[in-house]
């Protein structure tokens, strides 16, 4: 004779019942996620180590986040100075060969200058589509302005073609080396000849000392001329540029790329080199006609020719760093960049894998254990189900 279940063993029976479905349930989830347990208390031996992953992981990922965009820009960057580069070996060569024939026609040195002047000052106000690559760490405009009231242009003769044009030795007399008076020597004739020679001059003296003409200019000095076009690249220029063209900050670009290393790119457009660069293709945009016959003019051509030759690849002992210098500066920014990358990633990948281990399931095990779950449901619920009927009264 079998025993009517008592109303104990009734709720024994359906509390085993909600225990499997509630198995099944975290089953499912488990399927579903791919996840051990939504909580940490669910794999409470393993929480620790695993949190401890995660944050180094999250920092990791941080790190690998902020030498790709380091990357990014240094590789825009190296495209735009590769682009400088070409650009200034190209307008090289052509007054190279206006040096060498200067008889030969069909050259439009000044109109070529300014256009090629006008792309290298594109180039440098290049953007990544967040910031400027060349303006330090300033966003809301470009880090060139060449317009007027904003930088004043490198001129040495006047559009007559016969006067010397005093701007630049003004702006670098008191911008550049610093002096508050606009020549202590009391006129541009006579500052420049004292500034050569270290006295004053005698005679003859120009007609009007501040807008002296060519002649009057070298009359007592012949070689006063060339002392002049050569201020373009003097040291106390290198030293201290004529930038006022930049519009950026000084601020360095940098990124935090380990838990102690900074990665800093910092190639801002008022660098020397860009400097001397934009005061060659000045200089030849604005002669008066942009003619190496004249003796003049060519002083000025060949100082530009040679100023271009300094900056695409001076000598590791110049005064400044050429561009193929900053070009191999930034490339060894990039190889240590990607070495720390590479650190970075190695330790990515093995901890995801410990922390997919650590979260992860067995899905082939999960998926038996929630077939034989869903059996053992299913028997608990036809179970209850003959039972539920019966009763005392009809036992009897």
């Amino acid at each position: 004779m079998t025993r009517v279940p008592t109303l104990a063993q009734h709720q024994l029976t359906l509390f085993n019942t909600t225990n499997i479905q509630s198995r099944i349930n975290d089953l499912q989830t488990q399927l579903a996620t791919g996840q051990k347990s939504q909580t940490y208390a669910g794999i409470a031996n393993d929480s620790l180590r695993l949190v401890t992953l995660e944050a180094s992981r999250s920092q990791v990922q941080q790190f690998l986040s902020n030498i790709d965009k380091a990357q990014q820009r240094l590789t825009l960057m190296d495209a735009g100075m590769q682009s400088i580069d070409s650009l200034v070996g190209d307008f090289r060569q052509t007054l190279n060969s206006a040096l060498t024939a200067p008889d030969s026609a069909g050259r439009d040195l000044k109109t070529l200058a300014a256009n090629m002047r006008q792309m290298v000052v594109d180039l440098l106000n290049s953007s990544d589509g967040q910031s400027y690559l060349f303006g330090g760490t300033r966003t809301d405009r470009p880090p060139v302005d060449m317009s007027a009231g904003t930088y004043s242009g490198l001129s040495l003769i006047k559009s007559d073609g016969v006067t010397v044009d005093s701007t630049f030795y003004q702006d670098y007399y008191t911008q550049v080396q610093g002096n508050t008076l606009p020549f202590a020597q009391g006129s541009f004739y006579n500052q420049i000849f004292f500034d050569k020679n270290g006295v004053a001059p005698t005679g003859p003296l120009p007609a009007d000392p501040n807008n002296p003409t060519l002649a009057e200019f070298s009359a007592e000095d012949p070689d006063l001329w060339q002392y002049y076009v050569d201020r373009l690249n003097s040291s106390e220029m290198v030293a201290n540029p004529k930038t006022d063209y930049y519009q950026g900050n000084d601020q360095a670009n940098t990124v935090r790329a380990d838990r102690s290393l900074d990665l800093n790119y910092d190639i801002r457009a008022d660098l020397p080199v860009f400097q001397q660069i934009l005061a060659a293709f000045d200089a030849v945009a604005n002669l008066p006609a942009g003619d190496a016959s004249d003796p003049s003019e060519r002083a000025i051509l060949t100082k530009a020719r040679n100023m271009l030759n300094d900056a695409l690849s001076s000598s590791s002992g110049g005064p400044y760093e050429s561009l193929d210098q900053i070009r191999t500066r930034a490339a060894s920014i990039q190889q240590n960049a990607g070495a720390v990358k590479d650190r970075h990633q190695s330790f990515n990948t093995y901890a995801t894998g410990v922390i997919n281990d650590l979260e992860g399931i067995d899905q082939a095990e999960v998926i038996v254990r929630l077939q034989n779950d869903q059996q053992s449901l299913d028997a608990s619920y036809a179970v209850m189900a003959r039972l539920q009927p019966l009763s005392l009264l009809q036992y009897i």
